[in-house]
């Protein structure tokens, strides 16, 4: 449960997965467009500013279970974790597997299928759920390191791990290409799970604007190094020069969009009554939001066809993502209120 202090943190839930529609829109409309022109472009840069939804999901994640006032053992936290996180997993699953066989027409074994999840692959976004148990299994020690480390070798900590993420996912792109696994893909995010604390005790008002300065310059001067292999490889959305979680720009954006939000929550006045509710009962559907939009979106990208090379583009990234949030959001609150569904989707 998030306290009346804490009112941002369902504010950027809900402005997370929101991002994450968003962006899934904007990737199936850009993928059709001719690379550098004005719509190429414009999808480019919204792809970017949606890049921030995973990390700031997981600095959620970590501002809320990395607390070191919680009294909990690691079994018990493993436990409810397990409970919280397994059913939506395997349930998802299996719907996504019958998904891929029904309505994409793909024929897979148990031998494949075992692969796809092993490596995270068994829907687009599937990726996360199978993530996140990572995290969750090192959360009891993490607690420990945060109770009897400096916020100095906190942040060391974060930076190193954000800083080799992005190098070795730069160089895997050019070089190896290796496909990710469940075993070791959480760990990056190790760097935005400590974040999310850190963030959450440190207050947004005492953060000067040097280290706004120091971020722009940062981001320049990373887009300007890597602008020529940008180009040569055409720029494509699905680079992981630009577009990747631990890019400086997409880097620093998150963590700038925690903080605002943080520093917002301080100074605006607590929700009371019906838009408390409203913000509560939202982001409490996230979740079933991020599991069930592919499906409409799905639905959606067979009846519109490719329409991202005529004047319509500008309109779709918008009414697409605010139509699919809105159905997703209704469905997810039926099954909420459903009790032998409920667990699917919260």
């Amino acid at each position: 449960m998030v306290g009346v202090g804490h009112q941002y943190i369902n504010k950027l839930r809900i402005l997370a997965i929101y991002a994450v529609i968003t962006g899934h829109v904007t990737i199936w409309m850009t993928r059709d467009t001719e690379p550098y022109t004005f719509n190429w472009w414009v999808g480019c840069w919204i792809f970017s500013m949606c890049m921030c939804s995973i990390p700031i999901f997981v600095m959620v994640s970590g501002a809320l279970l990395l607390d070191d006032s919680r009294e909990e053992s690691p079994i018990k936290f493993y436990k409810r974790r397990a409970y919280r996180l397994g059913i939506p997993l395997v349930v998802w699953s299996v719907v996504y597997i019958a998904v891929r066989k029904l309505v994409d027409q793909e024929e897979h074994s148990v031998r494949s299928i075992i692969g796809l999840i092993v490596t995270g692959d068994l829907y687009y976004h599937l990726w996360y759920l199978y993530m996140i148990p990572g995290l969750y299994l090192i959360t009891p020690p993490l607690r420990t390191f945060v109770r009897h480390s400096s916020q100095k070798e906190r942040l060391f900590v974060i930076v190193t791990i954000i800083v080799l993420a992005n190098i070795y996912f730069q160089t895997d792109t050019l070089i190896w290409k290796n496909q990710r696994t469940i075993f070791t893909m959480f760990v990056p995010y190790i760097a935005y799970y400590l974040c999310g604390y850190e963030l959450r005790r440190i207050d947004p008002r005492k953060i000067t604007s040097r280290y706004l300065v120091a971020a722009v310059i940062a981001c320049a001067l990373y887009l300007t190094a890597i602008s020529g292999v940008f180009y040569e490889q055409q720029g494509g959305v699905n680079t992981r020069f630009v577009f990747n979680f631990f890019s400086p720009p997409i880097a620093i954006m998150s963590i700038a969009i925690f903080w605002a939000a943080h520093l917002h929550g301080l100074k605006a006045k607590p929700l009371k009554g019906i838009p408390k509710t409203a913000v509560e009962w939202i982001a409490s559907t996230t979740l079933g939001i991020y599991v069930i939009h592919p499906v409409i979106l799905e639905y959606i990208r067979e009846r519109l066809g490719n329409h991202a090379s005529d004047g319509i583009f500008l309109l779709s990234v918008i009414a697409i993502p605010l139509f699919t949030f809105a159905v997703c959001y209704l469905i997810t609150s039926l099954i909420m209120n459903v009790p032998v569904l409920r667990r699917t989707v919260c």
